[in-house]
């Protein structure tokens, strides 16, 4: 159909274009776009699949992924060795795209928007790589450098960290054996001394490794999310003091994280965020989550694709109603260009999309269903 053209077409853009990106998909008609997207989901798995492939055919080290071994293996690189981005890395045509949804009319209600939006991201990250590894790496995680010259060694040892970590098992097991000895041989145990010793250096070696297991521990329990929840339920909140560097610093962190990633899983990784359902909200809600998308989410490495699927025609007059547009001689196209990088609009309904979308209106439910299995086994 004539859909599957342009969703076909936009697909292939976003598998080439430089992140950050923010892409409009602009459709006269709000309902249509659930499809669209679907089409550009589906169209850009396929090529997903089609690069992981021919990498493979290249002869290039088979990707990992952070479960079963891998998770062990993702734990052993993110405790004891720093990423390096190397000419290697740069050159791989494999690349895994993270869809994330995030529909607007869900978190109409809260009073910033844009939080939902931030926090709908983070907690779609640590679902789809596991809460453990993001989780150590706020607490012994190291965001990765680039390689001087053309080496193509992509890890690097963390002397310091192995170190610290030696010298507290030393002193543990010192500090055991001469609190053992204290207590046991005959002869010595009237030295108190020794056992003070014995005490003072297990219980000193003791304490910096249950701090480091509790902070992992702290992060695993309280996600990103939770955190941006407690921080808006602040009183601190309305004066916005420190709040959004706080917000910004778990972005960053985040971003950092999906760079270690791309490394360990030796594939590109793309947060693809869909973003629907602005054409029902509030105006300044709308001009909320487009400065968030311009400010908290744009830093020059972040890999994130945005997807806005809206209808200008609904988008634009309530632009227009808010207090965003002073400097812009009020109007909405010109700030909706502000923030959309890539603008792709698709025209109304061709004859061959209307006879399919009327074709998939009188089928039964299970016909639909049945749709539903073929094209997961075809994605298989």
């Amino acid at each position: 159909t004539e859909d599957d053209i342009y969703c076909r077409c936009l697909s292939r853009t976003l598998c080439h274009t430089a992140t950050p990106v923010t892409v409009g998909l602009f459709a006269p008609c709000c309902h249509r776009l659930d499809s669209l997207l679907a089409k550009v989901t589906g169209f850009m798995r396929e090529e997903m699949a089609r690069r992981e492939e021919a990498e493979l055919l290249r002869g290039r080290q088979k990707p990992r992924s952070p479960e079963g071994w891998g998770l062990l293996l993702a734990l052993w690189y993110l405790a004891f060795y720093k990423p390096v981005i190397t000419e290697g890395h740069l050159r791989r045509k494999n690349i895994e795209f993270v869809f994330i949804r995030f529909s607007a009319w869900q978190y109409a209600g809260c009073d910033k928007l844009w939080a939902g939006l931030v926090t709908a991201l983070c907690d779609s990250i640590r679902r789809h790589f596991g809460a453990l590894p993001l989780s150590v790496y706020h607490v012994v995680g190291t965001r990765p450098r680039y390689a001087s010259g053309f080496s193509q060694k992509e890890w690097v040892l963390k002397t310091g960290a192995c170190l610290k970590l030696w010298g507290l098992l030393f002193v543990l097991a010192a500090g055991l054996s001469i609190l053992l000895v204290a207590l046991l041989v005959p002869g010595i145990k009237d030295h108190h001394a020794l056992k003070v010793l014995g005490g003072a250096a297990t219980s000193l070696s003791g304490s910096g490794l249950a701090l480091g297991a509790f902070s992992v521990l702290k992060n695993l329990l309280v996600s990103e999310k939770r955190k941006i929840e407690r921080l808006t339920d602040s009183h601190r909140f309305a004066s916005q003091l420190g709040f959004m560097s706080k917000v910004r610093g778990e972005v960053e962190a985040l971003i950092g994280y999906l760079a270690f990633m791309e490394i360990f899983e030796r594939r590109r990784l793309r947060v693809v965020l869909e973003i629907t359902g602005l054409d029902t909200c509030y105006a300044e809600k709308v001009a909320g989550v487009l400065d968030a998308i311009n400010t908290l989410l744009s830093d020059s490495d972040a890999p994130f694709i945005f997807l806005l699927a809206v209808d200008p025609s609904v988008i634009v007059p309530c632009l227009e109603q808010t207090g965003c547009m002073k400097g812009l001689a009020d109007n909405g196209y010109l700030y909706l260009n502000r923030t959309v990088t890539l603008p792709f609009s698709i025209p109304e309904m061709g004859a061959r999309s209307r006879l399919r979308c009327l074709e998939a209106a009188v089928q039964t439910r299970e016909d639909l269903m049945y749709r539903i299995i073929t094209a997961n086994v075809e994605r298989r």
